[in-house]
């Protein structure tokens, strides 16, 4: 993504204090990538820059190479950035800008570790990349306690004929498992969420005496439980494999069932955390509104 020239900085010049840095970054949208997506990369660039921007390394390591630099100023915003915030500077359908602002603390002895970790040994992409993954991951906006996670009921798995089966109701379980944003239920009634899998076909052709071939369609659906105004969330997954005649049909489609089922729950575990993160962010924005006096 292509990095707009907008930046604008300011930062305390004193070497051993904690000092406050600024930015703003702005980000080109692509419909290929969400708006959450967007704005964290915003927000990574905009912290970068007001570590990077402040000078405050490079004046004391002028000879920095840009990859080392790099590196430390990420360590910094991982490990010595707190009070962060960012809000929301411009918004359109081409772009986003958003100021991050933020304290650093970081001792004068601890800088020159950094320094000389990273200086000793050659820095690659790669690792560049992982960084900056893992501080992109520390600035996502998360659930801040319980009350802010959502409950998830999984429902028995329907089948195309009217028949339905709770036998993936633990696969599904183990694949939603451990999310961010939200605890998976065994009460349907105390759900804000429930999700719906379901087989949409199955059908059996043969190609020859000594093969077979099965089409299948698996359909997960997610459902706001009170909530009329959400909009269904969904994803369906479409193979077939050839086997041979003589082998278990039904081991055969146990088999294509809970592949299927493991990508569409992958793709809808993605959905679903990025509605609950947008909302998430969206109310915390309301309430920051709120609370600023006009």
């Amino acid at each position: 993504m292509a990095t707009l020239p907008c930046l604008s900085v300011y930062a305390e010049p004193a070497e051993d204090e904690p000092r406050f840095i600024s930015a703003t970054s702005c980000e080109d949208r692509s419909p290929d990538v969400s708006a959450l997506t967007t704005e964290n990369r915003a927000v990574d660039q905009a912290s970068l820059a007001a570590i990077k921007m402040s000078g405050f390394i490079q004046k004391k390591y002028p000879n920095l190479s840009p990859s080392v630099l790099d590196m430390i100023a990420y360590r910094i915003i991982d490990d010595h950035m707190y009070a962060v915030n960012h809000s929301i500077t411009f918004n359109d359908d081409s772009h986003i800008c958003v100021k991050v602002q933020g304290m650093v603390s970081i001792s004068p002895e601890t800088l020159q570790q950094l320094v000389e970790e990273y200086q000793s040994s050659e820095i690659t992409p790669q690792q560049i990349a992982e960084v900056a993954e893992q501080v992109k991951e520390n600035t996502t906006v998360k659930p801040q306690n319980l009350q802010d996670k959502k409950l998830v009921y999984i429902r028995k798995m329907l089948f195309w004929n009217g028949g339905e089966t709770d036998a993936y109701r633990d696969l599904l379980t183990g694949l939603f498992a451990n999310s961010t944003y939200f605890y998976i239920t065994d009460k349907e009634d105390v759900a804000d969420y429930s999700i719906m899998p379901q087989l949409v076909r199955a059908e059996v052709d043969e190609i020859d005496k000594a093969n077979h071939k099965m089409q299948m369609q698996i359909r997960l659906e997610t459902n706001a439980t009170h909530n009329d105004d959400f909009e269904l969330l969904e994803d369906v997954q479409n193979h077939f494999i050839l086997f041979a005649a003589d082998k278990d049909e039904q081991e055969v489609a146990d088999g294509l069932i809970k592949k299927l089922l493991t990508r569409a729950a992958d793709e809808m575990r993605r959905k679903l955390d990025k509605y609950l993160a947008e909302t998430l962010e969206s109310q915390i924005r309301k309430g920051q509104q709120e609370e600023t006096p006009e």
